[in-house]
């Protein structure tokens, strides 16, 4: 169902943006751009600040938004920037131009000139704040390490450009939702911010029952964690007047990359005098002892083709490195994976193969560096399918899922597969060793030839030429050595195109015209 707003601006009362610190806001500062910026920074700066995009409501200006992190600012020495919309309302629409692309110049500006963390760049603000900040984390998520809407909607909900306008329809699938986000920045594979909503149910302005499940939905869609990745918990934040239901979703690391915080029934729209912004500055991670911020992996590239994740994060001592999780698949392809893990020094532990991505393709790609699911620890390389699939293709470098390490080159074939190939110097899965030459058939085949020096899987050493006959196959000829299935090769190389008869027969020939030359020799 589509919201259609009343002429008249929703409008928040205001809040006093002077502090007792003795640094003041520097107004309209001029950054290279045409939306209005605000800068505040605090005395006794650190020397590398994390930086607070604050963004006002609907019907405000950037001076609302001054107040509400000035004092953990001064406290915490990070810088706010405070923008001021074109309209009533931020646009926020998903996409890397207007008012999003202006306040990245915004960003962009303080990193230059302040010296500011480009790693630890937030985003908050309540209602059209809200809205916007879920915008600029799925357009830009190679620029905001987090951000906390206030009673906002879901990332491509807003349709009133700079004035009042939504449509979340419940019928719109937590796929969808989360399509929206990867879209909003196609092929981005990197780990996306971590997000925290705060909406009450006595929200009517952004309708809660339709708004916040919605928001729900999506974010854990694009991160792919679910109830099982979550705690819940009843919390009063500090300062705060309501007790809030907590949901918090962790990922492969047990970092929460999803809080979503719902209030009670008399918690309305307007959150600005409900006491939450020191816990906003909490999950950023900002306040002294505060929580780290980083994921193992993205959330994937958008659906339809089949999103690529993020990298892999690294083990710990001793424990498996989890893999990032797929891109959600959409109808015609699957997500390709991420990439495994690595082991932090346990001595026991392995990093873990990167998950396929989920919906309706074919496979998953295993991604690179994840280890063989059924070897013992040998690494599964980049763009393989499934090692128990019938013919996907094992990746470069990856360890042959049924041998003892034998590495399986370049696009091989799985060796579960029927006459699939295997690639460029890749051990042979079933032999002790010897290697399988350049686009050679499965040892497995009935007749397949085996590449350019591959050793014979059945003989001591000798090499199979190019074009030679697969060791367990029937009847093809070789350049490379006679060694029968079963028996030993010679350990020579005999010339091109020879039969083992035509090598009897010449072997015979020698012998008859040694013996007459020993005949004439005695006469």
């Amino acid at each position: 169902m589509k919201r259609v707003a009343p002429l008249v601006a929703i409008v928040f009362p205001m809040l006093a943006s002077a502090s007792a610190g003795a640094a003041t806001w520097k107004t309209n500062v001029n950054y290279g751009a045409s939306t209005p910026m605000d800068l505040y920074v605090p005395d006794g700066v650190a020397a590398s600040p994390a930086v607070v995009v604050s963004l006002h409501y609907c019907g405000g200006n950037a001076g609302n938004a001054h107040g509400w992190f000035q004092s953990y600012a001064d406290t915490n020495k990070f810088l706010i920037i405070a923008p001021k919309s074109a309209g009533s309302c931020f646009d926020a629409g998903l996409g890397r131009t207007g008012e999003r692309a202006n306040i990245v110049k915004m960003v962009d500006y303080v990193v230059m000139n302040n010296n500011a963390d480009r790693k630890k760049v937030y985003a908050a603000g309540p209602s059209s704040g809200a809205c916007m900040t879920q915008a600029l984390l799925a357009s830009y998520p190679d620029v905001f390490a987090g951000g906390s809407s206030l009673a906002g909607v879901p990332a491509g909900a807003w349709t009133g450009g700079g004035a009042y306008g939504w449509s979340a329809p419940t019928s719109t699938t937590a796929q969808q939702w989360g399509d929206k986000v990867r879209n909003a920045f196609p092929g981005f594979t990197g780990s996306r911010p971590r997000i925290q909503f705060w909406q009450g149910m006595g929200d009517t302005n952004l309708t809660y029952n339709q708004t916040y499940p919605a928001q729900v939905a999506q974010w854990t869609n694009v991160f792919m964690v679910t109830d099982a990745n979550a705690t819940k918990e009843n919390i009063k934040p500090p300062g705060a007047g309501n007790t809030w239901a907590r949901t918090s979703y962790k990922d492969c690391t047990g970092l929460v990359v999803v809080e979503a915080n719902s209030g009670p029934s008399n918690v309305v729209h307007d959150l600005t005098p409900e006491g939450l912004w020191q816990d906003v500055v909490r999950f950023f991670g900002l306040t002294q002892g505060g929580t780290p911020v980083g994921s193992c992996g993205g959330g994937g590239g958008a659906g339809g083709g089949g999103g690529a994740s993020g990298a892999g994060g690294s083990g710990g001592t001793g424990g498996a490195g989890a893999a990032g999780r797929g891109g959600a698949g959409g109808s015609t392809g699957g997500g390709a994976s991420g990439r495994g893990g690595s082991a932090a020094g346990g001595s026991a532990g392995s990093g873990t193969a990167g998950r396929g991505g989920a919906g309706g393709g074919s496979a998953g790609a295993v991604g690179t560096g994840g280890n063989s699911p059924a070897g013992a620890g040998g690494a599964v390389g980049a763009g393989g399918n499934s090692p128990a699939g019938a013919g996907g293709a094992v990746g470069t470098g990856g360890n042959s899922p049924a041998g003892a390490g034998g590495a399986v080159g370049t696009g091989g074939n799985s060796p579960a597969g029927a006459g699939g190939a295997v690639g460029t110097g890749g051990n042979s899965p079933a032999g002790a060793g010897g290697a399988v030459g350049t686009g050679g058939n499965s040892p497995a085949g009935a007749g397949g030839a085996v590449g350019t020096g591959g050793n014979s899987l059945a003989g001591a050493g000798g090499a199979v030429g190019t074009g030679g006959s697969s060791p367990a196959g029937t009847g093809g000829n070789g350049t490379g050595g006679s060694g029968e299935p079963g028996e030993p090769g010679w350990g020579c190389n005999v010339g091109g195109g020879g039969s083992s008869a035509g090598i009897a027969a010449l072997l015979l020939a020698m012998l008859g015209l040694a013996r007459r030359r020993r005949a004439r020799a005695r006469r």
